[in-house]
């Protein structure tokens, strides 16, 4: 018996595999936005958007955690 938990799981997992291809974009929208000076909350809010663009099955709040640490996994701790 397969549960929908596993089916959203096994699908964010090629996300973090990027094999989906929303990781990329996700990362880049907040990178460029960073690097543009812009401030950290607005780029994480557009990376937030990306991510729910592509995934809109994902609950807001569960979205926003893999969000914050895909973005953290690019910058030095």
């Amino acid at each position: 018996m397969v549960h929908e938990h596993d089916d959203e799981t096994q699908r964010l997992a090629a996300c973090e595999a990027a094999a989906c291809g929303c990781r990329p974009m996700v990362e880049r929208a907040f990178r460029e936005l960073v690097g543009r000076g812009q401030p950290m909350t607005h780029a994480l809010e557009a990376a937030l958007v990306v991510m729910r663009w592509h995934h809109p099955e994902v609950p807001p709040p569960e979205a926003a955690e893999i969000v914050a640490r895909w973005v953290a996994d690019g910058r030095p701790h």
